[in-house]
């Protein structure tokens, strides 16, 4: 029975083999903890890799969610502080049209004039709450660049356009109300509440109990109609709160799966460095013995 010969040559390319393997063991486990992945290129692991670039898609999509819905809830909470505002400053109005109807303000006329004043300035008040920004967007004109209302005349300017907003997968929010939803529409009987407000200022001029008590009615009709707007607004804002939470669950479930994809564990690498490093070290005494001397060797 015959028996392979092994060489001088085979033993030092065996020898030399191992040693290259294990510096290819210990240099992979170096660069992990230098960069603080296990993955450090797709060729690693082909399935995990794959299935940490499908991570970072989802991850990515739900930054991209995160923004929207920050960007939703800031225009809601801009629209809720103006209503609300508003609604503050048509109780103030209502007070001096009952002042004025209970206390003879109305059979004076330094009074009527001073009642008259303020309740034009509530209506100035409420115009600017109407062209209330967020960002370089005005809440209340719909679709409309620019403001929802003409200071000067309170003529409405936006649109019904309805303003949505991709909060989650599969989830789109309406993030709006327009001028005419909140303040009322300038063409139905009693017009807006801009109109309500300067008719009503001219019945406190003009000392007319009638007309004042018309416009008292019609004035409670709009404070109604900014109510359910700003119930509406708050509605929504619970809502977007709702998404809000589950999104934060779920960028927490992703980014923990994708640590677990690409993140080393530091301590493991450290151990399995120092392991490695140590067998090298052996390896290349070992090797140092192995490989015979060369020419040189016997020259010194």
């Amino acid at each position: 029975m015959s028996s392979m010969r092994i060489t001088n040559s085979m033993m030092v390319r065996s020898t030399l083999r191992d040693l290259n393997s294990s510096y290819a063991r210990l240099a992979r486990t170096q660069e992990q903890l230098s960069t603080g992945r296990q993955l450090v290129r797709a060729s690693d692991d082909p399935a995990v890799a794959a299935d940490a670039m499908r991570l970072r898609g989802l991850t990515s999509r739900s930054a991209q969610y995160a923004r929207s819905l920050g960007d939703a809830q800031g225009l809601l909470g801009s629209a809720d502080g103006a209503l609300t505002a508003s609604l503050e400053r048509l109780e103030r109005a209502k007070e001096v049209a009952v002042r004025a109807a209970n206390t003879g303000g109305l059979s004076d006329p330094n009074a009527q004039k001073a009642m008259a004043i303020e309740i034009r300035a509530i209506r100035a008040d409420l115009l600017a709450l109407a062209n209330t920004r967020h960002g370089e967007r005005s809440v209340f004109a719909g679709n409309r660049s620019g403001p929802a209302y003409d200071a000067a005349t309170g003529t409405f300017l936006g649109d019904e356009g309805a303003v949505r907003r991709d909060v989650a997968a599969n989830t789109s929010v309406q993030v709006n109300v327009t001028g005419t939803d909140a303040f009322g529409d300038a063409a139905d009987p009693a017009g807006d509440v801009f109109q309500v407000l300067e008719r009503m200022a001219v019945a406190v001029e003009a000392g007319n109990g009638a007309a004042l008590a018309a416009e008292h009615g019609n004035l409670d009709t709009a404070t109604v109609r900014i109510g359910v707007a700003t119930v509406e607004i708050g509605s929504r804002g619970a809502r977007l709160e709702e998404v809000q939470i589950r999104a934060e669950d779920d960028e927490l479930r992703l980014r923990t799966l994708l640590s677990e994809a690409e993140d080393v564990d530091i301590v493991e690498a450290l151990v399995n460095a120092k392991s490695q490093e140590n067998a090298y070290q052996a390896a290349l005494q070992v090797a140092a013995k192995i490989i015979p001397m060369s020419l040189l060797d016997f020259l010194r």
